[in-house]
């Protein structure tokens, strides 16, 4: 196989810590980011876009260097920072800056394909520049919030967040809402993408990083930028949870670009099996999907903040990650969280997970596997797996 650097624009990052300038430990981190400044690749297609009108600067949005609220500093390359620890499961925190550390190494193996167990096919949504007005849902809508303009079930696989809280609806923590003259995200069913956000935004660690979905103008009128694409976007559709325990388990994926909280819930039901969303790299700079993974029993309502004595959301046992690099081939990996053993939470307590080939081409690290299990992952903080060409593989819980 080529030298990783080599063949792709995408790095997979599965850390157990990161180390600060002077020496000490400090915040966790679990992504996957591509780099293509640095490696000199093309930027993907999706950003290019010119949205509706002839320029950004015409565009019923600012630039991104006028948008609020503004991100903190980024030191790293790399932008999926983990937030900095909550004071309460329902407040925002922004993210702080750190350094992630070096890669696992590549995948060198390959596994046998086996039956597939993939619950369905993508499917395309409607490509309609037309934003619904509210579908006849009663969410909450704060005094000077904007609406959240879609219903449960609907059409364009929009999934409503929290819409009781002040969010009402869209990909926001609870506590925030979506004002004018401001980006709102949304999510999406699991398998999908937001296909929307801020086109003027083109530095994945920098001011505009937290533009996703639709803009509200100063009177509150939502905008779409690309009028051509559709709401939410099929994924890669070529892994997924495989739950074999007998409670059920939610992925929590965090929001970007957009504030980063874990709100995004995928949950596989006791015995079954759910798609996770896994970006092509077409994707918004080809930044890719990370998810917070949740002990077993929990639901989407465990997709929140989490704090030192609620091991949910950003405090999960596990994290996982996946997303498809420039060379056309697929990363996820998966590794214990830092931040749910750094406070005494044990491994052990928790279910093992393991990657393991559905069909095509899986190619595994050094010896042959990809799992953690019983407090110990097969390749040291985490470890990845390359899914070639169709190649389709599972997280099994187990």
């Amino acid at each position: 196989m080529r030298p990783f650097a080599a063949v792709c624009a995408f790095v997979v990052i599965a850390v157990s810590n990161r180390v600060a300038g002077d020496g000490v430990l400090t915040d966790p981190l679990a992504i996957i980011v591509k780099l293509p400044a640095m490696l000199g690749l093309p930027s993907n297609d999706y950003s290019k876009e010119e949205p509706s009108t002839s320029s950004a600067a015409s565009a019923p949005w600012p630039s991104s260097s006028e948008h609020q609220p503004k991100p903190s500093p980024i030191v790293s390359s790399s932008k999926h920072e983990e937030p900095a620890k909550p004071t309460t499961s329902s407040v925002y925190v922004e993210p702080t800056p750190s350094s992630s550390a070096p890669p696992p190494p590549p995948p060198t193996t390959s596994a046998p394909p086996q039956t597939s167990s993939y619950s369905q096919q993508p499917q395309e949504t409607q490509n309609s520049g037309d934003i619904p007005d509210g579908q006849g849902n009663n969410f909450n809508v704060p005094a000077g919030a904007v609406r959240f303009p879609w219903n449960y079930n609907n059409a364009d696989k929009v999934v409503p967040i929290t819409p009781k809280e002040s969010n009402g609806g869209w990909a926001m923590s609870p506590n925030q809402m979506c004002k004018p003259n401001s980006w709102c995200p949304y999510a999406c069913e699991p398998g999908y993408y937001s296909a929307q956000w801020d086109p003027s935004a083109l530095v994945y660690n920098g001011q505009g990083s937290m533009n996703g979905g639709l803009y509200a103008d100063g009177s509150g009128k939502l905008s779409k930028p690309f009028p051509s694409k559709p709401f939410c976007a099929p994924g890669m559709f070529n892994a997924g949870i495989k739950n074999t325990l007998g409670q059920s388990v939610s992925a929590c994926q965090t929001v970007y670009p957009g504030n980063e909280a874990m709100i995004i819930p995928s949950v596989a039901q006791a015995g079954g099996y759910v798609d996770l969303n896994i970006v092509p790299h077409t994707y918004w700079l080809g930044t890719s999907s990370q998810f917070y993974v949740n002990l077993a029993g929990s639901t989407a309502e465990q997709c929140i903040w989490g704090n030192a004595d609620k091991p949910i959301g950003n405090w999960g046992p596990f994290i996982f990650g996946g997303g498809q690099g420039a060379d056309g081939n697929t990363y996820i990996s998966v590794q214990y969280n830092p931040l749910y053993l750094s406070v005494g939470f044990k491994a052990t307590d928790a279910y093992n997970v393991k990657i393991e080939c559905e069909s095509g081409q899986c190619n595994f690290p050094s010896g042959g596997e990809c799992k953690c299990e019983q407090g110990v992952c097969s390749v040291d903080n985490g470890c990845t797996v390359t899914l070639s060409g169709n190649a389709k593989a599972n997280f099994v819980i187990y």
